[in-house]
């Protein structure tokens, strides 16, 4: 899934070579503290220093959203995609590395990654502002002065606070000298693509030769490596369960970092190196951060007085995506309906329904003005409160949250040919060239027989494109393949692997049979 894998890997090569570290060229190689004073080259206390190839474990990162966030590897040794080309051979085993076609179709596909829901938002994807905190646990920084004992759990954290904390210029802070948001901007959390002018504005960096671009580098962050890209901060809610509190179960062996040696999200904010004043601070900085995917579009504007760093953009799935609810009564609440439908009026989901007529499955997809688009052509759209009226007991209308532009495909086009299902799985019109399978748009059948030179005599709305004796309106409603006869409603994958297995057994001993047979007569 693009995801991490929880653990640490130590890849230090005692025979690579230095690779050097420079922020000099038009575009620079690499964007050294993005020219903000207290973070620039030469004007850091460590400096930075070249890429040893001695680096160090350094847990898995996501591949989710990374292209446009260049450079890559924590440390940002990599300037981009194709510099990890050698790895098919060095690391994968394979006996080629990519070509430049096959290097740029996994970029593309790279670039389509969205963050999925996350799962500490609103459901109208806004911060939640009373958020409880299982797992994470007070460090006793503030225990002589009120606070709470080490090991006593945190207060519900408000993120919308955390936010402000977040980006106070009044009050920075990193040890009073930055906001957390001048490193690890919005949305993303990843460093800025572009450089102070050292008086009031960013300057975009242009892109490298590559395509690739130019996120900040820093050499301040206390890491044992002496130059660390900005890290994004929107998967460390995928980062909890390692727990170093005495009595507290950890169930991880890797926190944050690029090491993973810190245990939790809380004791991070803890560190002495964050002016936090209290475990309410702790509390809503840690809400913050398990909230942090997902945007920020309803963030304030920038406080000021100083300009805040630019960021990167983010592909985030709103957290409302997934969502379901089934009404099994006209009478029932519907308050989630409205909220599902409130968002796709807004344009940030779509909505579906699904259900079934005389017996037959159907779907819906939401089209605005408070109507839902059936997979019949010759069907009105429905009222919102007409398909309400379609639930009762034993014919349930569910409602699902889905992804912006994905709602036809889902609710009622499969395979995106803009012949509606319902329509193909019955071939309603044969007249017209229509697709008995709507699994797939290739395979066209205007005269209802499927698939045969001469009509077969069957009546269209008992289409059976592949010949097993189940209808393709039968295995749609089942979710198996109409164009496949191995793939049978209620016939489990094990179990179709078990019969292909079975049957492969039996040619196989056939086989032997005949073949000892052969033999016996040539002897």
């Amino acid at each position: 899934d693009g995801r991490m894998d929880r653990l640490a890997w130590d890849l230090g090569d005692p025979s690579g070579a230095i690779k050097p570290l420079s922020g000099t060229g038009n575009p620079p190689q690499h964007n050294l503290g993005a020219n903000i004073p207290g973070l620039l080259e030469g004007g850091t206390s460590p400096a930075f220093e070249d890429f040893h190839p001695m680096k160090g474990p350094m847990t898995t990162q996501t591949l989710i959203d990374i292209i446009g966030k260049e450079p890559f590897h924590w440390r940002g040794d990599r300037d981009g995609l194709e510099e990890f080309n050698d790895a098919f051979m060095t690391l994968q085993g394979d006996d080629q590395v990519l070509t430049p076609q096959e290097m740029q179709e996994f970029e593309d596909f790279l670039a389509t990654t969205h963050f999925p829901p996350n799962p500490f938002r609103n459901f109208d994807n806004t911060l939640p502002a009373n958020l409880p905190l299982p797992g994470q646990f007070s460090n006793g920084r503030f225990f002589g002065s009120g606070g709470l004992a080490e090991g006593a759990p945190l207060p519900n954290g408000d993120a919308v606070r955390g936010l402000e904390i977040y980006r106070d210029q009044g009050n920075k802070l990193d040890s009073g000298n930055f906001t957390c948001v001048i490193c690890h901007t919005l949305p993303t959390g990843a460093g800025t693509d572009s450089q102070f002018d050292g008086v009031s504005a960013f300057d975009p960096i242009p892109p490298g030769p590559m395509g690739e671009r130019h996120l900040a580098l820093v050499s301040v962050d206390g890491s044992t490596n002496r130059a660390i890209k900005v890290p994004q901060l929107r998967n460390q809610y995928d980062k909890t369960g390692f727990e170093l509190t005495p009595g507290k179960p950890s169930l991880a062996g890797f926190g944050l970092l690029h090491d993973g040696s810190i245990d939790s999200i809380s004791r991070f904010v803890s560190e002495p190196v964050f002016e936090v004043t209290s475990d309410q601070d702790v509390a809503d900085l840690t809400a913050l951060i398990l909230a942090f995917s997902g945007g920020f579009d309803f963030a304030p504007p920038n406080p000021g007085p100083e300009p805040e760093a630019p960021g990167p953009p983010s592909q985030d799935v709103p957290a409302a995506v997934g969502k379901q609810d089934t009404i099994n009564s006209a009478a029932k609440d519907v308050s989630l309906v409205n909220a599902m439908i409130a968002l796709a009026d807004a344009g940030d989901v779509d909505v579906i329904a699904k259900s079934l007529i005389a017996g037959d499955p159907r779907g819906w997809v939401y089209t605005g003005s408070g109507h839902f688009t059936g997979d019949r052509a010759d069907e009105p759209a429905y009222p919102t409160a007409s398909l309400i009226a379609l639930a009762a007991p034993g014919n349930e209308v569910t409602f699902t949250v889905e992804p912006a532009g994905s709602g036809q495909r889902t609710g009622i086009d499969r395979d995106r040919d803009n012949l509606l299902n319902y329509d193909e799985t019955r071939d309603l019109d044969p007249v017209t060239p229509g697709v008995q399978n709507p699994f797939d748009p290739a395979s066209a059948d205007s005269t209802g027989d499927n698939g045969q030179n001469t009509p077969d005599g069957i009546p269209d709305n008992f289409n059976d494109y592949d010949g097993d004796g189940v209808s393709n309106a039968a295995e749609f409603a089942a979710g198996t393949n109409p164009a496949d006869d191995t793939d049978l409603p209620g016939v489990p994958v094990q179990s179709r692997w078990g019969l292909v297995l079975l049957i492969a057994m039996m040619i196989a001993g056939s086989m032997r049979v005949a073949i000892r047979a052969r033999t016996k007569q040539t002897d």
